[in-house]
């Protein structure tokens, strides 16, 4: 009752206030559970649409044989291996880049001015449409470059497109790194490259392959940098092997969607429900194989 008196509150106005707090925790909570309904929601009909229409196109020849009848017919083999070039070479092109760029940005460039702009400009970069990279590529690499519509104008493309998040996820990981581990690294007489080696990067290494493998992954599955930079529509003849290749537009799942259906009905709906549902397949590989990687990491730290 001190208390009570000490704040001018009777017992009565204290049950009111509690009550009123709980009714409006109640309603928090119902309305937190409702939109996590609602974006559930949408996934699993997005996922339902795309399963029930797409799983009656798959079959080994849909997946393994070129498309035959001008489109109409036969499968998409020659568009799975293009994506799977295109997300290959983003891979191996970005890898070094993209990690030394947030290593320095995370251990050596410091929080001056033009370090804080630099950290701005790569922060806009990551959420540039992509449009504007697919513009930027087909502008320097296609024409300034002459490199043509090639699958190495695509790599280059991709990789400017999916630079700007790795670098920012490579820094990220650096700095969630404990400072005990590098003061006992400085503490036994490591040097500041020698405690970047041995004991920061193998300790940031879960975190950094997740992002590299994930934006890779994203890159080859955007269409419109690929539309305008490496894809073609159809080849009729053999595909291009070694050093030919990279001077050659590939076919690929995205721009194999985007004309499917530009096409008007000319290609068999069924063939593009097929073609969405294997890109997705293709993506939820990817994610799978990024968690997978990156527990096996975290499980060799803690062993």
């Amino acid at each position: 009752m001190a208390i009570v008196g000490k704040f001018g509150l009777s017992e009565a106005d204290l049950r009111k206030r509690d009550q009123a707090r709980q009714q409006g925790s109640t309603l928090y909570r119902g309305w937190l559970l409702g939109a996590t309904a609602i974006a559930l929601g949408i996934i699993v009909l997005i996922l339902g649409t795309i399963l029930v229409r797409g799983i009656p196109a798959l079959s080994w020849q849909f997946l393994s044989q070129p498309p035959t009848d001008g489109m109409t017919g036969g499968g998409i083999w020659p568009q799975i291996r293009g994506s799977l070039v295109l997300m290959g070479g983003t891979f191996a092109v970005v890898l070094p880049v993209g990690v030394l760029g947030g290593v320095y940005l995370a251990e050596y460039a410091g929080n001056g001015r033009w370090v804080r702009l630099v950290r701005g400009a790569v922060t806009s970069l990551a959420g540039t449409p992509a449009i504007i990279y697919g513009l930027f590529g087909f502008a320097v690499f296609v024409i300034s470059m002459k490199l043509g519509i090639s699958v190495l104008a695509g790599w280059l493309t991709l990789a400017t497109f999916a630079l700007p998040v790795i670098v920012l996820n490579t820094e990220n990981a650096i700095k969630l790194v404990p400072e005990s581990l590098t003061e006992a690294a400085y503490a036994l007489g490591l040097s500041r490259c020698q405690t970047l080696y041995r004991v920061v990067l193998p300790h940031a290494l879960p975190g950094i392959v997740t992002g590299v493998v994930l934006s890779s992954g994203r890159a080859a599955g955007e269409a419109t940098p690929i539309l305008l930079t490496a894809g073609i529509y159809y080849r009729s003849g053999a595909a291009p092997t070694g050093m030919e290749m990279l001077r050659k537009g590939t076919e690929n799942l995205p721009y194999h969607l985007a004309e499917g259906y530009r096409q008007g009905g000319k290609i068999p709906e069924k063939t593009i429900w097929g073609t969405c549902l294997v890109l997705m397949l293709l993506v939820l590989v990817i994610n799978f194989a990024a968690i997978l990687i990156r527990a096996r990491a975290r499980q060799k730290q803690i062993a």
